[in-house]
Formats: structure tokens, sequence, C-alpha cells
């Protein structure tokens, strides 16, 4: 799970023995483009990870899934381009932009060099608790990669923390900038500042993409609970048990002990 962090950190330092991760994401792609290519359909893909797009990394996947599609039936949609679209559809008035991410995304300066162009001035938690954020998310025992979709209390503990730094640093929304995140902060705000979850920009844009039809609107709600407007066409409770928070979709049928399948766009948003 740190190869993309790790390899990062070694392109830094120029001494490089492990893999681009973008090369094994290609080999894994080809199949799927030639299938489009066979069938003359379109494919098109989103990488769910925020580490995955530091430029050493996604810029060299580009290439390569380019050499195997040269007729371009492939449409890369780019996760933190979508996510800077959502960022100025739902807070269009924001000049302050949080982010947490990993210590290798925070060192590429990913999301510094796609908002700064548009007038963001973007925060980070200080230098000195990076190590604890990146552990946070890492550490084997109790970090939100090792135990999720649980999330030890330590975790949300963390994150919480980090989330109110960027509070009280002025951001007006702050980006969940690791794939688990969101799991740690399930709720659309912490202190008033809007929470952005990249899945969410990435899964609506796939949407979209494939059929915009399909696509039902974005109505943001600082309590996902209360819902004020009418009924939500779908919820996602967070329950705890035992210490740990886990997600719950709220269309669970205890009766026949099935669980109805989780949609991601009501994991932070109400729908109508």
């Amino acid at each position: 799970m740190a190869a993309r962090p790790a390899y990062l950190a070694q392109h830094t330092s120029n001494t490089i023995t492990i893999e681009n991760p973008a090369l094994g994401m290609a080999r894994s792609l080809k199949m799927l483009v030639h299938a489009a290519l066979t069938r003359q359909a379109k494919l098109i893909v989103g990488v769910p990870c925020n580490t995955f797009h530091a430029p050493p990394i996604w810029d060299t996947f580009v290439s390569a899934v380019a050499a195997e599609d040269p007729t371009s039936s492939v449409t890369l949609l780019h996760m933190l381009h979508e996510t800077v679209r959502m960022v100025a559809e739902i807070a269009p008035s924001a000049r302050v932009i949080g982010v947490m991410s990993t210590t290798g995304s925070r060192h590429s300066r990913i999301y510094h060099n796609l908002l700064e162009p548009h007038g963001y001035t973007v925060v980070e938690v200080p230098m000195a608790q990076q190590d604890a954020l990146n552990d946070t998310i890492f550490n084997t025992e109790w970090g939100i990669k090792a135990t999720s979709p649980s999330i030890h209390p330590r975790a949300v503990s963390n994150f919480e923390s980090f989330a109110t730094q960027l509070s009280e640093m002025g951001a007006n929304v702050a980006i969940l900038g690791c794939t688990e995140i969101p799991m740690a902060l399930p709720g659309s705000d912490v202190n008033g500042m809007l929470l952005v979850d990249p899945m969410v920009a990435l899964a609506r844009a796939m949407i979209r993409e494939a059929d915009p039809s399909k696509l039902v609107p974005l109505d943001m709600r600082l309590d996902l609970a209360r819902c004020p407007v009418g009924k939500p066409k779908r919820t996602l409770s967070v329950r705890s048990e035992d210490g740990h928070t886990d997600l719950m979709d709220d269309d669970y049928d205890s009766d026949n002990d099935r669980e109805a399948p989780v949609d991601v766009d009501t994991f932070r948003f109400c729908f109508y």
C-alpha cells in the first residue's frame, strides 16, 4: 500500500529501486484497453488514489496508456482536476483550501500546483505534524489503511485534530486528500469548514462521462443527518461499535440479512 509514497520519496532522492507504480497500473489496464478496442467501445478510467496523481507517476501512466491506445478510445479522468472543479461548484466564494494528504503527495505539491493558478491559497497542517498525519494513514496497527472500513478511534481523533487545525488556519474548504480519510471524517464540515472527498468528485465525473442523464444533482448539506428538504433518495449513516466507527448504508435490510450496495454519491451528500 505504501509503494506510491515510497516511489515518490525515492524519485526525490534520485535513488530509484522501486518500479514506478504507473507501470503496474498500465499493465492491468492493458486488457481493458484491448477489450474496448475490440468492441469499439469507449473506456472511461479513473484512479482513486491521490498520490498516484503526482506527476512522476501520473505522467508515466498517461504515456503508457497512450502507447496501448493509439485511437484514443480511453478517456482518462484526473481525479484531482475533478476535485478542484467540485470545490468551485460547492464553495464558489472559498479562497483558502486546506489539504490533508500523504507525505509523498505533500512533497509533490500536486494540490498546490492545481489550486494556486485559480487564485486559491493552500494550507496544510504544520510540517511538524505531517509525520503524525502520515502515520495516521499508514500505521499498520491503527492507521486508516490498515483498519478500514472500520476506523480506530485514535485515527478518528487525529483527523479531527488535523481538520480543526486547518479550520483555525482560515481554510473555507478541506480536501480529504487520501482515499480513506473520509471514513474518519464522515460529516460534511468541521467548524463550518466544508469537507471535500475526491472519491465523490471522481465517481461523479465518471458518471458524467458515461451517461450525464444519470448524474443526480449535487446538494450539499451541512448536516447529513437532517437533510432538511424532503426525503433524500439515499443516505449513509455513521455508527460506532466497540470503539470503532463504521459506515452503514441506511438501506440495510436486517430481516433478510442483506446489505444494500453503497452509493458513493451519498457518502457526504443528500440527493433528491
